[in-house]
């Protein structure tokens, strides 16, 4: 199904954001990011346009999104072995062929963490949206209305706090073709919450030496982190060893 356009060298624009409902999992040993979002995709089909008077004033319906073209505008940096990254959503269309589509999304993306300075690390994650198949002089891409995450449904997460959020549009030019390539990415910073291991490890590392020379060995196995942290990944035990000797 080809673009919804009268003249094939007309360009077609996509609004398109993200509302981050969730950060379900950072895995730091795989290296990537879960999180459960709402994809925003707003754009105008001019072959969906109809009169209301000569169709009982109706001015929208509901339709299947497998019945009408979708943009190809996808997670750059996928992640995961599921060939859909989306749930099936209706599409709400106007008479004046504006579309409205907001499918739900799981995405696992790649994300490059650093645990060095566990539990007080600070991580930079970013999600890169573009069209797969379109140039920027076919299919060009705009936010919706926002240049960040939408976190107005935002589920607080327990473990971690999000200290930056924010979106940019890029446009590149590859060796390959001389087109522009359009894209938003959406970034977050994430600090961790540092009160759970604060009771866990790191104040029990303070009280031990009270207890004398006989404890040093469980004092030290406590304080490196793998009693506390065996299930976690073993970059994160190497750097909590070298704190505790």
């Amino acid at each position: 199904m080809g673009r919804p356009v009268v003249n094939t060298m007309d360009n077609l624009t996509v609004y398109f954001g993200l509302s981050l409902i969730q950060i379900l999992d950072v895995d730091e040993s795989n290296q990537v990011l879960k999180s459960s979002m709402w994809y925003h995709y707003q754009w105008t089909d001019v072959l969906l346009q109809w009169d209301p008077a000569q169709h009982n004033n109706i001015t929208t319906v509901r339709v299947p999104s497998n019945n009408i073209w979708l943009p190809d505008i996808l997670l750059y940096n996928f992640a995961d072995d599921r060939l859909n990254e989306q749930r099936n959503a209706l599409a709400v269309v106007d008479y004046n062929g504006n579309i409205l589509w907001m499918p739900q999304a799981i995405l696992r993306s790649s994300c490059t963490f650093n645990t060095k300075y566990f539990p007080f690390d600070v991580q930079f994650c970013w999600l890169k949206f573009g069209s797969w198949t379109y140039n920027g002089n076919k299919l060009n891409i705009e936010f919706v209305d926002q240049h960040s995450f939408d976190l107005s449904d935002y589920v607080t997460s327990n473990e971690w706090d999000i200290t930056e959020n924010k979106a940019v549009r890029n446009v590149k030019y590859y060796t390959c073709c001389p087109d522009p390539y359009p894209d938003l990415t959406f970034s977050l910073r994430l600090k961790r919450k540092t009160a759970f291991y604060t009771f866990i490890l790191i104040l029990p590392c303070l009280l031990l030496p009270q207890y004398g020379h006989d404890n040093a060995v469980h004092r030290v196995g406590l304080c490196s982190g793998k009693h506390v942290l065996s299930g976690r990944t073993g970059e994160q035990s190497a750097g909590l060893d070298a704190r505790g000797k």
